[in-house]
């Protein structure tokens, strides 16, 4: 579903995605694991067009998107949600909603498809964006971008500043949609466990480059987690 060949970007003139090279499957959650300033959050924007390509190649779907508006991307199917969640806050959680439908050319009967597999948004449809606590906000931003029917979603820190409980009930929505819907996720992520029980492969991202793969259930050994990443499982 997902080609990605040596490539690389930056900002301005500073590179720091360095020859990037993977692939993911239909279907499949790939985790992406490294420290902060490592080029995870840079990686997720080159992939959804908010930074340019300076080069290598992205195809997706069988289509070359490397240089393709991030509007094309997501009419494609490529969705995104970034870290900080960036939802409206003054905006109710259904007008949130809405603009991820308009976003890619949709109304609003994929909304009801959405809020059937996130009940937890029925009943604060009308309250605003801003006023809900970190979970919820996670939640609606998850939401807002289900809206647009993605076949693949890249998530940016989903687990940052979230309850534990929340935690678990977006690890058993995500994994919900993989079995019903086939959605595919590129996931980047530090909370070892949160990547460990979604991911299938989990690739490692060190100064801009994938060094390597580390199979999800190893993620428990802090020796070898920290032979990878440098980072503690525990």
């Amino acid at each position: 579903m997902l080609d990605v060949r040596a490539l690389a970007s930056g900002y301005q003139k500073i590179p720091i995605i360095l020859g990037v090279t993977f692939q993911v499957a239909d279907s499949e959650f790939v985790g992406i694991l490294g420290h902060n300033g490592m080029g995870k959050s840079t990686l997720l924007k080159t992939l959804v067009g908010q930074l340019p390509a300076t080069g290598g190649a992205v195809r997706f779907t069988g289509t070359d998107v490397t240089r393709a508006p991030s509007h094309k991307r997501a009419r494609l199917g490529l969705g995104y949600v970034p870290q900080g969640r960036q939802i409206f806050p003054g905006l109710s959680v259904l007008d949130n909603m809405r603009m991820g439908a308009a976003s890619a050319g949709l109304g609003d009967d994929v909304i009801d498809e959405v809020i059937e597999a996130l009940p937890r948004l029925k009943p604060i449809l009308g309250r605003a964006g801003g006023v809900l606590s970190g979970g919820e906000q996670q939640i609606l931003a998850l939401a807002r971008c289900l809206c647009g029917r993605p076949k693949l979603i890249l998530l940016d820190e989903p687990t940052e500043g979230i309850q534990p409980s929340i935690i678990d009930e977006i690890i058993d929505i995500l994994l919900a949609l993989k079995t019903r819907h086939r959605l595919t996720v590129v996931l980047v992520e530090q909370n070892l466990e949160f990547i460990r029980r979604l991911s299938d492969r989990v690739l490692i991202i060190q100064k801009g480059r994938i060094t390597g793969e580390i199979p999800p259930d190893h993620l428990h050994d802090d020796a070898l987690v920290a032979e990878f990443v440098g980072m503690s499982a525990h």
